[in-house]
């Protein structure tokens, strides 16, 4: 499952740069593009810790839980990997679509074995970035929000109360945001590097198990990030 994952967010980065690449010699080849205006490609690695979060459901439809519900989960330190292809307005202005991919290991529920289970987030949001240009020097700080959705999908490796358990990968499609803010290092006209800290979260996913339909419920997730981008403006 989560080498699935990795597969797309590297495939959407190779389409997305040679996408931005393309549109920009289109561009270069019909009309004028000032300076500061054009495709933008991101990619960016960094470590996602997440909030205590809560377990909210754990059996069959009409059927009581044999497990605590709800139930606090806590969980390890995450990974995060994203990707975005936009376009720059001017030094100022940007706006992007972004995906990516976000793993986190299940450390505790009390009252369950999670079994290693994890939890991965594949978001799809459209981002608007605010950048403010340092005169004379290569800073330009940054902030931005995003807003859509992310498939949320819950891979059990028999996650169980010691009475129900489920075991394989279940998703669910939820509403998403996140806010973000950073410091860009910015080398040519073309190239620069991000240091930037980023809030995501979702609302609540519940995923269901066949044949009986058994259902996996866990309250919004919350998530900070460290991110280390590289941009590229066209």
């Amino acid at each position: 499952m989560k080498h699935r994952y990795i597969a797309g967010i590297v495939g959407f980065s190779l389409f997305a740069a040679a996408a931005a690449q393309a549109q920009y010699a289109e561009a270069q080849d019909y009309s004028y593009v000032p300076p500061d205006e054009g495709p933008i490609f991101r990619f960016g690695l960094g470590p996602t810790f997440y909030r205590d979060g809560e377990l909210t459901r754990f059996a069959t439809p009409g059927v009581p839980p044999s497990g605590p519900v709800p139930s606090p989960v806590t969980y390890d330190t995450g990974f995060t990997a994203e990707a975005a292809l936009g376009w720059a307005f001017n030094k100022y202005a940007a706006l992007d679509f972004e995906t990516g991919l976000s793993d986190v290991r299940i450390d505790s529920v009390p009252g369950y074995f999670p079994n290693d289970s994890r939890i991965y987030t594949v978001p799809f949001l459209v981002n608007f970035t605010l950048s403010l240009p340092i005169p004379r020097t290569i800073l330009v700080p940054y902030i931005g929000a995003g807003i859509g959705g992310a498939d949320v999908v819950f891979d059990s490796d028999n996650f169980n109360d010691g009475v129900d358990g489920v075991v394989g990968s279940e998703n669910d499609v939820v509403f998403a945001g996140q806010a973000f803010a950073g410091l860009r290092f910015k080398f040519s006209r073309h190239a620069s590097f991000d240091l930037g800290y980023k809030f995501f979260a979702t609302d609540r996913p519940t995923v269901s198990y066949p044949p009986d339909n058994f259902k996996v419920g866990f309250s919004g997730l919350r998530a900070s990030s460290v991110m280390f981008a590289f941009r590229f403006d066209f």
